[in-house]
C-alpha cells in the first residue's frame, strides 16, 4: 500500500474508497502525510470538521506545509469563516511571498485585505519573474477587480482579457479537449443516444439534479433544499456522470485519428451505473428508497441518460437573464471550464445549452421544474414552495432562513452570497457591459 494508489482514488474522485484506503494505510504504514490526505477526502465528502482535524494533525509535526495551510484556508472560506480563512491565508504569504492564489483568497474574502502595497508587489512580480501562466493569469483577474472598483471599464476589460487568455493558456490540451467535447460531441448528440446492456436501475430513488448555467442560482438552490427537515446528502458539483461517460468516450474523441462523421454516441449503461455506485457510494439494493442532490449543471446535457439509471429523478432547471448570465460569468473565475474564456465560446456554449433544453423539456414535460432566478428573488416564499411541492419534500418557513446554518459548505464562488438574507433587489449589475454583447 502506498500513497500513490490513494492519490489516484482522490483523481478519479472516487471519495468514499479513497478514504477506506487511506485509514487502512494509517494502521498499517502510519505516516503524517496519511493525515493531510484525510483531511482532502473528508472536505471532499464535505466533512469539514474531520477535515480540519486531519490537516491540523498535519500541521502538528509539519507546520509549514503549505498545501495543509492553503487548503485549511479554502476550507475555512468554504464554510464563511473570514476570520480563519485570513489567518491560514496570511500564514501561507509569510512563509512564501510569491504564492499568488493566496492573495485571490484573501481578496475573495474582502477586496480590504489586499492593499496598493500588495498590488505593487503583484505588478513587479509580473513583469521581473518567470510564473506560470496560471499565476499570471490569477494576478490579472485581481488587477481587473482593482480597476473594477475604480470604475475604469477599460482597464478592466484589458485585464479580464488577459485572465482569460492566460487562464486558457494554463491547462492548454486539456481545454482544447474538453472544447472539442462540448462544441462536436454534447452540443449536437444529446437525440442520438445508442444505449446498450441495459442497467438495473434505481427504480425508487429520487434524486434532484440542479442543472442550468453557472452564476444562475443553484448554490442559493442548493442551500434552500437541503435546509428541510428531511436529511438530503448533497454531493455539490461531482461531475460523476460526465466522468462516467468520459470513461467510455474518451479513448475515441480524443484519438488523433478521430473524424465526428463516423462517430456513434455508444453509451454501456452498466458501465455507468458501476461507476456512479463507485463515487456515490451507493448501496446495490435497486428497490430501496433514497434522495441526494447533485448540482453538476453540465448534466443539462446527461438528462437522459441519468434517467436511464434513476427514472425518478428530478430536475430543477435554474436560469436568469441571459444578459445577465453571459456577463456573469465572462467576469468570474472559472478556470475549469473551458468555454468561459472568451464572449464568443460563452455564446457558442449557450446555443447548445439552449438547444438541449428545449429537447429535453419537451421529452420530459414532467421532469424538469424552471426556476428564475430574478422572479425567486422577488417571491421565494412561493417559488420555494413549488420547489419543495416538485421534489416531494415538506416545506417551511424556516427554510428560508438558510443562511443562518452553521454547518453551510459552499466550494463555488457563490461561498459569501449565500450567508446573506435573500436579495429582493432585482436589478442587474451588468448593465454597464451589456455593449459588449453587441
Amino acid at each position: 500500500m502506498d500513497l500513490a494508489t490513494g492519490q489516484n482514488l482522490i483523481k478519479q474522485k472516487k471519495f468514499h474508497a479513497a478514504l477506506n484506503y487511506f485509514n487502512s494505510l494509517l494502521v498499517s504504514n502510519p505516516n503524517n502525510n496519511i493525515y493531510f490526505y484525510l483531511g482532502r477526502v473528508h472536505t471532499e465528502l464535505q466533512d469539514y470538521k474531520n477535515g480540519i482535524k486531519f490537516y491540523k494533525k498535519h500541521l502538528n509535526v509539519n507546520e509549514n506545509s503549505l498545501p495543509s495551510l492553503i487548503n485549511l484556508a479554502i476550507l475555512y472560506l468554504n464554510l464563511g469563516d473570514k476570520k480563519n480563512s485570513q489567518i491560514y491565508f496570511k500564514k501561507v504569504l509569510k512563509i512564501d511571498r510569491n504564492y499568488i492564489y493566496a492573495y485571490y483568497g484573501l481578496y475573495t474574502l474582502s477586496k480590504d485585505f489586499i492593499n496598493e502595497k500588495d498590488f505593487k508587489f503583484l505588478s513587479k512580480i509580473i513583469k521581473e519573474k518567470q510564473i506560470s501562466n496560471r499565476n499570471k493569469s490569477l494576478i490579472n483577474f485581481l488587477f481587473s477587480k482593482r480597476e473594477k472598483n475604480k470604475n475604469n471599464i477599460e482597464k478592466e476589460l484589458f485585464y479580464i482579457q488577459k485572465y482569460h487568455q492566460q487562464s486558457f493558456e494554463s491547462n492548454l490540451l486539456y481545454n482544447k479537449q474538453s472544447q472539442f467535447y462540448y462544441e462536436n460531441v454534447l452540443g449536437k448528440f444529446y437525440n442520438k443516444i445508442n444505449f446498450s446492456k441495459k442497467s438495473n436501475c434505481y427504480k425508487n430513488a429520487t434524486p434532484i439534479f440542479i442543472i442550468g448555467l453557472p452564476r444562475s442560482g443553484s448554490t442559493l438552490l442548493e442551500s434552500l433544499i437541503t435546509s428541510g427537515t428531511q436529511e438530503i446528502t448533497t454531493y455539490g458539483e461531482s461531475n460523476f456522470f460526465n466522468m462516467a461517460i468520459l470513461e467510455q468516450l474518451n479513448s475515441d474523441i480524443f484519438d488523433k485519428e478521430f473524424k465526428i462523421k463516423n462517430f456513434n454516441y455508444d453509451i454501456d449503461l452498466m458501465k455507468i451505473e458501476n461507476s456512479i455506485n463507485e463515487r456515490y457510494n451507493l448501496k446495490k439494493n435497486f428497490n430501496q428508497e433514497f434522495i441526494f442532490l447533485d448540482k453538476s449543471l453540465e448534466n443539462l446535457f446527461n438528462i437522459e441518460i441519468i434517467l436511464q439509471i434513476f427514472p425518478k429523478a428530478k430536475f430543477i432547471h435554474t436560469n436568469r437573464n441571459l444578459k445577465d448570465a453571459i456577463l456573469s460569468i465572462y467576469f468570474s473565475m472559472l478556470p475549469e471550464l473551458s468555454w468561459t474564456h472568451s464572449l464568443k465560446t460563452i455564446k457558442n456554449y449557450i446555443k447548445s445549452y439552449q438547444l438541449n433544453i428545449a429537447y429535453f423539456k419537451e421529452k420530459f414535460t414532467n421532469k424538469i421544474f424552471e426556476v428564475n432566478l430574478d422572479e425567486f428573488t422577488l417571491d421565494p416564499e412561493r417559488i420555494s414552495k413549488d420547489i419543495f411541492n416538485f421534489c416531494e419534500l415538506n416545506w417551511n418557513k424556516e427554510i428560508l432562513n438558510f443562511y443562518n446554518r452553521k454547518d453551510l459548505f459552499s466550494k463555488t464562488l457563490s461561498a459569501f452570497q449565500i450567508r446573506n438574507e435573500i436579495n429582493k433587489k432585482n436589478q442587474s449589475e451588468y448593465k454597464k457591459y451589456y455593449f459588449l454583447l453587441n
